[in-house]
């Protein structure tokens, strides 16, 4: 039996894992997929509105503590991005190696939601940077090893479906802590709403290991688990690096998450400062608009990827590709709007469109890495989405946000044009995903041609 089969004894390890047709018949796999899906997407939810809440929360932080915007941008995205990345792969390593990921996720769950209850209790700056590093380097390892479990769960050709629901975490995340926060910021204060929203992931780190098993490795996969040896980050690198297809998914990946981080970290203050609203108008409008908006898109862009790259992947990413160039004239246009409600109101098909590369990105760079280096490829993915997007898009918008309004004389219109500015940034996120629809044309062509 090989190590794919094997748990390390240490104390993460838990039960042994389950192959997938072990016991019971259809009806009992397919509802443990399905419980293992809806808690690892209430769980990215929670780790969402976490992450996301302080977007909300900016204005009356930044009064209280009295930051500049390149100050806001760092707390929203360097402080938590730049250090969320760190730990990543070194995660990713254990959990390739056979670590449990169920208990690894339950304990790294009640991690980041006790560090986002301290970010409520800071007096400076210089301790809510710390508490959002904390909710960062918690919040490391939770992705690569929900991609990795959820495709021990789901064969190939139901991956990009699965991680499209799987997705929806991300929306739904992010229009909880907009509406949540905002709202319970405007009832009480900032502080309290970041108590609000870090209580609920302490239950669900309990419910996690109580009510799931960790599955057997590649057991979805035609390549036998046994034919997965393990190997080390350098080498696992090397072979990822070889793959074109997937160095351009991660880098138009990490460019679309720039610009939409970085947009979706400043619209609400764009909301409050240009258009007059308070928190709670501009946490619940933004919020519900986002989130029904993002799943709509995201659960989308899992249908149509299942639908077209069932056969050929590079089917998957075509409509990505339009949708994401289509954002530009229709994202400005809605920043140029004349009142809040007109910009919400064409906010609706940007926030749609942006959601359509998430679901098949993801489920490219799991299928084009083999059974033994998956965590680590989700990890890669998730540093350079992070590192770039995450920690660079709200922290550059913040740094154009002060040049231009120093050089137009008001916060609120150089905040409108660094929006803009951002936005176009898309355009090359849309290149790099068009390139590697490419190669994996190639590819299927010359493995065509191979079998013929």
């Amino acid at each position: 039996m090989s190590q794919e089969q094997h748990t390390p004894a240490f104390a993460m390890t838990g039960a042994p894992p389950i192959p997938p047709a072990a016991t019971g018949g259809a009806g009992q796999v397919l509802a443990r997929r399905k419980l293992m899906l809806f808690l690892l997407a209430v769980i990215y939810t929670l780790n969402y509105l976490d992450r996301q809440i302080v977007v909300i929360l900016q204005e009356p932080i930044k009064a209280d503590f009295g930051l500049a915007d390149w100050q806001l941008g760092l707390v929203t995205g360097g402080a938590f991005g730049l250090f969320y990345t760190s730990l990543g792969i070194p995660i990713a390593q254990w959990i390739d190696r056979g670590i449990n990921r169920v208990r690894l996720i339950a304990v790294l769950t009640a991690g980041w939601s006790v560090m986002t209850i301290l970010c409520g209790i800071t007096r400076n700056f210089g301790q809510f940077f710390l508490a959002r590093m904390g909710v960062g380097l918690a919040e490391a390892g939770f992705t690569p090893a929900a991609h990795s479990l959820l495709s021990d769960m789901y064969p190939p050709r139901e991956r990009p479906q699965a991680m499209g629901l799987f997705a929806i975490g991300v929306p739904v995340g992010i229009m909880a802590g907009l509406s949540l926060g905002g709202i319970v910021a405007q009832l009480t204060d900032w502080r309290t709403a970041l108590f609000v929203a870090g209580a609920p992931g302490l239950i669900a780190a309990f419910l996690l290991p109580m009510l799931t098993r960790e599955p057997l490795r590649g057991g979805m996969d035609d390549t036998p688990p046994a034919a997965a040896s393990p190997v080390g980050f350098a080498e696992a690198l090397r072979i990822l690096a070889r793959r074109r297809a997937f160095v351009h998914v991660l880098l138009g990946a990490s460019v679309c998450s720039f610009a939409q981080a970085g947009v979706m970290a400043w619209l609400p203050s764009y909301l409050i400062r240009g258009h007059g609203m308070n928190l709670a108008e501009a946490g619940l409008s933004l919020g519900l608009l986002s989130g029904l908006c993002g799943m709509a898109g995201t659960v989308a862009g899992g249908w149509q990827a299942t639908r077209f790259g069932g056969q050929k992947p590079q089917g998957m990413l075509w409509i990505p590709v339009a949708g994401t160039l289509a954002m530009i004239p229709l994202q400005c246009l809605a920043l140029m709007a004349g009142s809040g409600q007109a910009m919400l109101l064409l906010m609706i098909v940007p926030l749609i469109f942006g959601g359509l590369w998430t679901a098949p990105s993801i489920a490219l760079s799991q299928g084009l890495a083999p059974v033994a280096m998956r965590a680590r490829a989700s990890a890669i993915y998730v540093v350079f989405a992070n590192l770039v997007g995450v920690s660079m898009g709200p922290l550059v918008l913040g740094i154009l946000s002060d040049s231009f309004a120093a050089l137009r004389g008001d916060a609120a219109t150089g905040l409108r044009d660094a929006l803009i500015c951002v936005t176009f940034t898309l355009a090359w996120g849309a290149l790099h995903l068009f390139l590697a629809a490419r190669h994996l044309q190639r590819e299927t062509r010359e493995n065509a041609a191979g079998q013929s």
